[in-house]
């Protein structure tokens, strides 16, 4: 039964005012003014909240508890009602929304810079353009096929993690929707029995595909072209070619990480590859011609890393080494391909130049040429009992290496 007029409403001082089946009007000691519906459900209290005055008038307010109340007499909870019809009325999120959190995430996780932009490239409009803008929602396995069958066989390389990051945007939007939007997505559309349905084949059995190498036999005359440019990209090259490191490390080599007294460079944990399996930094030797090198960037210092880049305080770009490779490509008279399928070399393919030639003209033993790859060594049992890196044994092969295809 009502108990309030519109004029107690206005004059009422601060506390609380009962208008009747638990419509309240709530003054604060500051004059505002509020209504608020209390009810039971299922042996619990409900305190929901129907606006402010006078923005709700004292009828309006009447109404609205009186809507309220028909849904408790369903044994409908209001209030979560309330929450749906919030959640409904959110603009769904489209899939380059949901695409840049899980990109942000990935990046987030990953030091390496080429990973981070592969992300961000796969992701984005070189593959997934006609995604983009659609809600999350209704994109469809036939659409995320579409993505996929142009790359699907002619770059298995690209394929292989295409795929693995748009059904993580999936997994992502399927979690936001049910609890942002109350929009349930029972299944993933780029579910890989549906793909598999369509003639997709397991992804295990496409080929990664390897990166293009010089047979070791013309190392000579490519480092003797290679010594003749006089950039910080053709050092880095040379000494990347000498140690036998990745690429990513070796752009990223600090001042500090190198003991030329002791001929040694220790890469630190963080710019490893497998540095979730590793504690300690990776202590390379280094050859003569590399400490060389480390003294003539010296010599031109200028920032932190040993091979500075255009941006300041930045190292070598990554691409740096690529476009060197591309310009003694553009010259030379005899290309710098591999001679199996005639593609132009890669930074990364002098590692299987140099495992090529430890193996067919060395006599080493097979740990200490894996140790000198930076690949782990043994089984797990057998790592748990090895305490040495056999750094003298990889100083003898690297010095062989370089002597090699010294000019």
């Amino acid at each position: 039964m009502a108990r309030l007029t519109d004029r107690a409403v206005k004059t009422a001082s601060a506390g609380r005012y009962g208008d009747g089946d638990g419509l309240h009007l709530i003054v604060s000691d500051s004059g505002r003014r509020s209504w608020m519906l209390r009810y039971q459900m299922k042996g619990a209290r409900h305190d929901m909240g129907l606006g402010s005055y006078p923005g709700v008038t004292l009828s309006e307010a009447r109404i609205a508890a009186a809507d309220a109340r028909k849904l408790i007499a369903q044994d409908v909870d209001p209030l979560s009602v309330r929450v749906a019809s919030r959640k409904a009325a959110r603009p769904i999120p489209t899939f380059e929304e949901i695409a840049q959190r899980v990109i942000g995430e990935a990046q987030r996780r990953s030091t390496n810079a080429k990973v981070r932009y592969q992300w961000e490239r796969h992701l984005g409009s070189v593959y997934c353009g006609p995604l983009l803008t659609r809600p999350v929602h209704e994109i469809t396995t036939l659409d995320i096929a579409a993505i996929l069958k142009p790359v699907w066989n002619t770059k298995p390389e690209v394929a292989r993690k295409l795929y693995p990051a748009i059904r993580r945007v999936f997994e992502y939007a399927r979690i936001r929707l049910r609890d942002d939007h109350g929009i349930s997505m029972p299944d993933n559309p780029a579910r890989w029995d549906d793909l598999k349905a369509m003639g997709f084949e397991a992804p295990a059995k496409l080929s990664r595909g390897s990166h293009p190498s010089l047979p070791h036999e013309r190392m000579r005359p490519f480092m003797t072209s290679l010594r003749t440019r006089d950039a910080v990209a053709a050092r880095a090259l040379e000494f990347l070619i000498l140690t036998n490191v990745r690429t990513d490390a070796v752009l990223k080599a600090r001042w500090g990480d190198c003991d030329l007294k002791q001929c040694l460079w220790t890469v630190p944990v963080a710019n490893l590859k497998d540095r979730k399996y590793r504690r300690e930094g990776f202590r390379v030797p280094l050859p003569p011609r590399a400490v060389e090198i480390v003294r003539e960037m010296e010599s031109i210092r200028t920032t932190e890393y040993v091979f500075p880049g255009q941006t300041p305080m930045k190292p070598l770009s990554n691409m740096a080494l690529l476009t060197l490779l591309k310009r003694m490509n553009s010259v030379a008279s005899e290309k710098w391909v591999d001679a199996a399928d005639g593609r132009p070399i890669t930074a990364h393919g002098f590692r299987a130049t140099f495992r090529t030639w430890a193996e067919e003209a060395i006599g080493f033993p097979h740990a200490v040429i894996e140790e000198a790859m930076g690949h782990q060594v043994g089984n797990q049992v057998e790592r748990a009992y090895r305490r040495t890196d056999v750094l003298e044994k990889r100083r003898e092969l690297m010095d062989a290496w370089a002597r090699y295809f010294e000019p």
